[in-house]
């Protein structure tokens, strides 16, 4: 009798297990702080594999801390202790909220509620834009590479709040992929153009024709361009430094930690436009350590606010 071949075991983990297994983990970081071990033993599974998991979960910009004793955990309010443990049905309904539309589930209710008190939750949809964004990267490279002009179809601009098509000449990328620096061949000007905000890319099939006008711009944390930085100290409690990281995770290497729910931002700044902006919506939280030129900039920004007014 023929002795059948055992199946050579997948070391890949279907979508669904996998979304589950990310949405138990950060239930779990939630509850308290767990070294590699203790998280590969509470899930029975590889140190290797956790590593990866945290890896994944930090990609899509979840805020993961890690203290003194190398143990991970999730910033979490007390009211938010054990509300984020998701059933299988509940993981189902997730994939078909996903999918289409699901508007008659008793889940349903239950499900969003979960979502709303974890906001880091909401990351985990990043997944799947940073595939999208990735693939919008890959053909702007080649661009680059080739030389060639390019569409960006339904651009949508956050100064004129206009949704166009721009003919661009791709230059370089900015920091973390984040943007894209081209000259617009309309008005032959260098800007950076958000990657997230394109629809689709289309070549055209035209080489370069303004290559002479090109010009590389350096961006800095808040996505400001410039030529000399200048450092700014902030003092930051603990919503401002969620948002800061969150919301502008360039700025994680500038941040150190104080004492227990205080941290201190000491990063450059090519002008104070992009930091200004983050640091007059949250007033209450931060305080300027520095420099005088910077609290003088909010000082007049808040005076023509209130003329404005």
């Amino acid at each position: 009798m023929p002795v059948r071949k055992k199946a050579k075991r997948s070391g890949s983990i279907i979508p669904q297990t996998k979304l589950l297994r990310l949405f138990q983990i950060i239930s779990v970081l939630k509850t308290g702080r767990w070294t590699i071990r203790s998280l590969a033993q509470r899930f029975d599974t590889s140190e290797r594999t956790i590593y990866r998991y945290i890896n994944l979960l930090e990609e899509v910009e979840l805020l993961i801390e890690k203290d003194f004793d190398g143990k991970y955990f999730i910033h979490s309010s007390e009211d938010e202790l054990g509300a984020a443990e998701f059933t299988i049905e509940e993981m189902k309904l997730i994939k078909k909220l996903i999918q289409t539309e699901v508007d008659n589930n008793p889940l349903k209710a239950l499900l969003l509620k979960k979502l709303s008190l974890n906001s880091e939750l909401d990351k985990v949809p990043n997944l799947i834009v940073h595939a999208r964004r990735g693939k919008l990267v890959e053909q702007i490279a080649q661009a680059m590479k080739d030389k060639k002009q390019l569409v960006l179809h339904s651009y949508h601009s956050a100064n004129s709040s206009e949704i166009t098509d721009r003919l661009v000449e791709p230059i370089a990328f900015g920091d973390n992929y984040q943007t894209v620096i081209a000259l617009d061949t309309k008005d032959k000007q260098t800007k950076q153009f958000k990657i997230d905000r394109i629809g689709e890319i289309a070549d055209v099939g035209k080489t370069f024709e303004y290559e002479q006008l090109h010009q590389k711009t350096t961006t800095d944390i808040f996505g400001m361009t410039g030529g000399k930085s200048t450092w700014v100290t902030l003092d930051l409690r603990m919503r401002s430094y969620l948002l800061l990281r969150e919301e502008h995770p360039l700025s994680i290497p500038y941040i150190e930690k104080k004492e227990e729910g205080y941290y201190q931002f000491h990063g450059p700044v090519n002008n104070f436009d992009g930091i200004g902006r983050f640091v007059l919506g949250l007033v209450d939280e931060t305080n300027i350590v520095g420099p005088a030129d910077f609290k003088k900039y909010l000082k007049d920004k808040i005076a023509q606010s209130k003329i404005g007014s």
